[in-house]
C-alpha cells in the first residue's frame, strides 16, 4: 500500500512567481486524505493569500490537479505545485 510511505513525503506548494513558498509533511498539518482543494485552501491560509471569491487550483508538471484527489494517491513526481488563481479570458 502506497500510504505507508507517504509520512515521508513532503508537499511543497508555491504562487505563480515563486514568492510564497510553503512545505508541508503528509503527517500532521496534511495528511494522505487531505484534497488537492484542502492542501491548496491550506496553503492559502498560511501564507495568508485572499481568495477574494476566486477559485485557485494548483498545478504539478504543468498539469492542472484534480482538487478531489486525495494526497495519498498522487504519484510521488506530483509533489511540487504552483498554486494560482483560476482565471479565464473574456
Amino acid at each position: 500500500m502506497v500510504a505507508a510511505t507517504l509520512p515521508d513525503r513532503k508537499i511543497t506548494m508555491t504562487d505563480l512567481g515563486g514568492f510564497k513558498r510553503f512545505q508541508a509533511a503528509l503527517d500532521a498539518e496534511l495528511t494522505p486524505r487531505h484534497t488537492v482543494a484542502q492542501a491548496v485552501d491550506h496553503y492559502l491560509a498560511q501564507m495568508r493569500i485572499p481568495k477574494n471569491g476566486l477559485d485557485f487550483m494548483a498545478f504539478s508538471r504543468g498539469v492542472r490537479l484534480d482538487g478531489n484527489t486525495v494526497l495519498g494517491d498522487l504519484p510521488e513526481q506530483d509533489t511540487e505545485w504552483t498554486v494560482m488563481p483560476e482565471v479565464a479570458a473574456g
